[in-house]
């Protein structure tokens, strides 16, 4: 620590409320982090190209099985991608300019594996030709696969990041989201992310204090400084002086004993102060946030994401793998109802082993119900599962993405072609996801397809508003109590008459905004597990 960062003030966004302290843990994609260095001479060119030949069989050989159980399970389509990447792997070119490289350079095989790479990558993106810039998501992908083989890293890095550290990173994507503990993580700063974004939504729902848009904080940060991070008003202090670590911690202990309030109260209902009572649920997405609803008070949970048992795997999971998985996840709510989320893929959601082709608008292109339909294989097995599970469990199924009717109405004919083939002694109920302007405007004609309804205000915001979630450059446009949104809840809330509606998305456990939710008409709301007891809390000093 230098005598220049020493209580140095780093102000960004807060993302998910709270305070903490933790040592930084700098995280870098394998493609921009720094490799050791090292010189070799030219009788060690063999040895070191050998290590490249290497790399490659491997790779090869785990491409070969990705797409032999792809095309087992999805469909044969999706399994060429891994044999285009198998054949990019051995043009003659790249093996090529690695020798020529290595003879050139005489440094060891990790620099020059990714400096040939990020060249390729260079030139695919500079062509115009949609083909070539799709390709240039297979170089990415190579390359990371060759550098871990060469690194022998067998694990995502966040796995072995240690306690209580403040995890920072220039931006957190979903399928690094999934490595992230919450024994191992204190807090979270970023540089890019705004409100609406997944790293904000994860870290909420961890109950995870999370600073966004700090700029340059890479410069400002090194590995093991001591952090505060307060989320409620986006500061960061870098290597802090005993006083102002001993104020903020008094500060901490404040939260504590107010969040202690709140959690003794958390299990019993959330009731008006003019009687009304209102359903308060959960958001979850493994085991560990199960057992936080359960704790936290939760009647059910009004939201169950599928993503991490896709994100960041090499193969599908097969139908008796994600029924175990699922119910295992489930296994600490099992006494209450539980709508599960159908995979929510697209968007900056990629499933690895789809290889979906890049997109040039990827958040108005095919994800969601869109990709299930495109891929039936993949949206039958989760029905089978969700048929199977509901037998045991008060399971509902929820279809992410919906913009027509038409939609809700192709998923109900799969599920009853599933249905018809196990023969089961009952079938969940079928409900919509509204999370466009698109499908909030047609509630009406929904509400028909439907069986219940769910309104997901962070890409409801971000549709209507016309504002990317994870785009810093316009985070300040990421209003979800825009009064255009509040219209939108209205209008549903108007036109879904006797259909159910809860709202999902992260306007749903900020406190200040729910006397408006109520006062529309909105009597369940689903939160990130931590923001239960604070958000029953809330509800009790509101009157209807």
């Amino acid at each position: 620590m230098s005598d220049q960062t020493q209580n140095m003030e780093l102000r960004g966004l807060g993302i998910s409320p709270g305070l903490a302290v933790g040592q930084a843990y700098i995280y870098r994609d394998i493609l921009q982090r720094d490799h050791e260095l090292y010189d070799i001479d030219k009788g060690e060119i063999d040895d070191e190209y050998g290590r490249i030949e290497r790399a490659i069989e491997d790779v090869t050989q785990d491409l070969r099985e990705s797409a032999a159980q792809v095309e087992k399970d999805l469909e044969e389509a999706v399994a060429e991608v891994f044999v285009a990447q198998e054949a990019m792997l051995h043009d003659p070119y790249l093996r090529k300019e690695f020798r020529e490289e290595l003879e050139k350079e005489l440094v060891n095989a990790e620099h020059i594996v990714k400096r040939v790479l990020l060249r390729w990558e260079r030139k695919f993106r500079a062509v115009e030709d949609e083909v070539f810039r799709q390709r240039r998501e297979d170089v990415i992908d190579l390359g990371r696969r060759l550098l871990r083989n060469l690194a022998g890293i067998q694990a995502h890095t966040l796995e072995s990041m240690p306690k209580a550290s403040a995890l920072v990173a220039r931006r957190l994507l979903p399928s690094d989201t999934v490595f992230l503990s919450r024994q191992s993580t204190a807090a979270v700063v970023i540089e890019f992310g705004g409100r609406g974004s997944h790293a904000a939504l994860l870290t909420r729902e961890m109950g995870v204090p999370a600073v966004a848009e700090v700029s340059d904080l890479q410069h400002y940060i090194a590995a093991k400084d001591k952090l505060l991070v307060d989320g409620d008003h986006g500061v960061v202090i870098v290597n802090p002086d005993d006083e102002t670590e001993q104020s903020f911690k008094k500060q901490i202990d404040g939260q504590r004993t107010l969040r202690a309030q709140a959690h003794r109260r958390s299990h019993g209902p959330a009731r008006t102060k003019c009687g009304t009572v209102i359903q308060v649920m959960a958001n979850i997405g493994c085991r560990e946030d199960a057992v936080g609803a359960a704790d936290n008070g939760a009647e059910g949970v009004g939201l169950y994401r599928l993503e991490r048992l896709y994100l960041a795997r090499k193969l599908p999971p097969t139908e008796d793998e994600l029924f175990e998985n699922i119910r295992e996840a489930l296994a600490p709510v099992k006494d209450r109802s539980v709508n599960v989320r159908l995979l929510d893929a697209g968007g900056d959601k990629d499933i690895p082993f789809l290889n979906l082709p890049a997109e040039p608008d990827p958040f108005l292109g095919r994800r969601g119900v869109r990709l299930l339909l495109a891929y039936p294989d993949l949206l039958k097995t989760q029905l089978r599962v969700l048929i199977r599970l509901c037998q045991e469990h008060d399971v509902r199924v929820l279809v992410p993405f919906v913009t027509l009717a038409e939609e809700m109405s192709r998923v109900r004919e799969v599920l009853n072609e599933v249905a018809d083939d196990i023969q089961p002694k009952k079938v969940p109920p079928l409900g919509a996801m509204i999370e466009t302007p698109a499908s909030a405007l047609c509630t009406s004609e929904l509400a028909e397809q439907a069986d219940f309804l769910s309104v997901g205000t962070n890409d409801l915001t971000q549709y209507t508003l016309a504002v990317g979630r994870e785009n810093p450059l316009v985070a300040k446009y990421f209003v979800d109590d825009h009064p255009s949104v509040l219209r939108l809840l209205k209008l549903v809330m108007s036109e879904a008459k006797d259909v159910p509606v809860a709202v999902c998305g992260e306007l749903a456990g900020r406190q200040e905004a729910i006397p408006q939710l109520l006062q529309i008409g909105i009597r369940t709301l689903s939160v990130a597990p931590p923001m239960i007891p604070l958000v029953k809390e809330a509800i009790r000093e509101t009157s209807v």
